[in-house]
């Protein structure tokens, strides 16, 4: 199975929740970025996970969680082994271990012939994470509400646009994050009034609302890491836009493919550790 990265076009915190989380409404889509896993019955009963990063192949890997939750709620003994090829940069804020655990609960569900009903499936997804459910959706593009678990699928007009990838390796706490920008979420003026110029109805014409967006976690991410700001200022000017993905390190910029996105930029930054790649849009969910 293809297990899709995705990146956050529109990204607005809106408020804290009286469950921890934060209150959210962003435009998620997948690319053509992707890790390879490989689901089988064994013998043995137990799960068996490998990846090809070390430091992931323990219980707490999202994937390995949702097998466990799965099996659990199928009333089946565990009796499969979970082989993912990592290619999505781990802490990337590209959501590669919530694809991981989506596709693993929908695989798991198919070679098991189908134990559990979509509903199932989708209350497993919310408690594993808050990106989770959106990787069970067969649209490679959604809006999410709530803390990410209430999904509207998108038609997004991708086709003739890319995505350069450009990833540092810097380790971002999803939780400092959401943590700092708590402390002057009353204070910041909201990109909230931007929506209806990103999206009309269920369509979203991607290439005439490049203006329009916006993450609002940058505020508190750029201002810690001076590289990511210096990374922003490099891509908006080469390509005229820049955004953080998710709550980083991943910064991205949407390219036209007739116009070539310049191997000098890319020698440039690899140069100096970051990784690039230059991707189009997934057309497919999962």
């Amino acid at each position: 199975m293809k297990s899709f990265a995705k990146i956050n076009l529109f990204l607005c915190v809106l408020k804290k929740r009286h469950d921890g989380y934060h209150e959210l409404l962003t435009l998620m889509h997948k690319i053509n970025f992707f890790d390879n896993i490989e689901l089988k019955k064994i013998q043995k009963k137990s799960i068996v996970l490998k990846t090809n990063i070390e430091e992931i192949n323990n219980k707490k890997n999202l994937a390995y969680r949702a097998a466990e939750k799965f099996f659990e709620k199928a009333r089946i003994s565990p009796a499969v082994s979970i082989d993912i090829e990592k290619t999505i940069p781990l802490g990337s804020g590209l959501g590669g271990g919530s694809s991981n655990a989506a596709c693993t609960l929908c695989g798991l569900n198919e070679l098991f012939d189908y134990p559990l009903s979509d509903k199932e499936i989708y209350d497993i997804a919310c408690s594993l994470g808050s990106d989770v459910p959106f990787f069970l959706s067969k649209s490679p593009a959604a809006l999410a509400k709530g803390r990410g678990e209430i999904i509207n699928e998108i038609d997004c007009d991708t086709k003739k646009l890319n995505v350069f990838l450009a990833i540092p390796k810097i380790h971002i706490s999803t939780a400092y994050v959401y943590k700092q920008y708590s402390k002057f979420l009353l204070t910041i003026d909201k990109p909230i009034n931007k929506m209806p110029f990103v999206i009309n109805g269920d369509r979203c014409n991607l290439e005439s609302s490049m203006s329009y967006l916006c993450n609002d976690l940058e505020e508190v991410v750029l201002k810690k890491f001076y590289k990511l700001k210096k990374l922003k200022s490099v891509l908006s000017k080469h390509f005229g836009n820049a955004l953080l993905s998710g709550s980083g390190a991943s910064m991205f910029s949407i390219t036209n493919p007739e116009v070539r996105a310049g191997e000098d930029i890319e020698e440039m930054l690899v140069s100096e550790g970051i990784f690039c790649k230059t991707v189009n849009f997934a057309d497919e969910g999962r």
